[in-house]
């Protein structure tokens, strides 16, 4: 597993188009940001550990998703 340290703001990027930002810091909670393709899952880990099926449980699509920070591709 690989580790990072990310401050409010900062982002990494995965395969050159997902990016996770952290949004806030409010106690032991970060708040953080997917922005990924549509065709990406998204899904909670507790989600799929509790036998949840990821399709009854939609990723937020862009249009749902506010204040989220927009990712520049090059």
């Amino acid at each position: 597993m690989l580790v990072l340290r990310r401050k409010v703001g900062e982002s990494i990027i995965l395969g050159g188009v997902i990016s996770i930002s952290v949004l806030a810091v409010e106690g032991e909670r970060v708040k953080i940001g997917i922005s990924a393709p549509p065709e990406v899952t998204i899904v909670r880990e507790e989600l799929l550990r509790s036998g949840q099926d990821q399709h009854q449980q939609p990723a937020a699509n862009a249009s749902t998703v506010t204040n989220a920070p927009s990712v520049q591709r090059s």
